[in-house]
């Protein structure tokens, strides 16, 4: 599908907002499978719209997590074993 880009921007958006990606449709008036069609599509701009704007706020995320582990949260020290092993499990792929 050919997406405008303002479609493409409010996709981003929206991912970084952490709206799933059927309602992104519903908001957007796009047909939600053929959104989740292209969003699968790592040659989409629908794929790089939809994750730039998730990684996004994953990693502002992240950095609050790293910033609370500092302090000395429990929580946040246990999230960052979480992440590491995620990250050296997706390198050994």
């Amino acid at each position: 599908m050919h997406y405008t880009e303002e479609q493409l921007n409010q996709i981003q958006k929206l991912a970084g907002e952490l709206t799933p990606a059927t309602e992104i449709g519903v908001l957007l008036d796009i047909n939600e499978q053929e959104l989740l069609y292209d969003i699968n599509d790592p040659d989409s701009l629908a794929h790089r719209a939809f994750f730039l704007g998730f990684a996004t706020t994953a990693n502002e995320m992240r950095r609050q997590d790293i910033d609370w582990a500092k302090a000395g949260s429990p929580v946040a020290a246990v999230k960052m074993s979480d992440y590491i092993r995620d990250i050296l499990s997706e390198l050994k792929k």
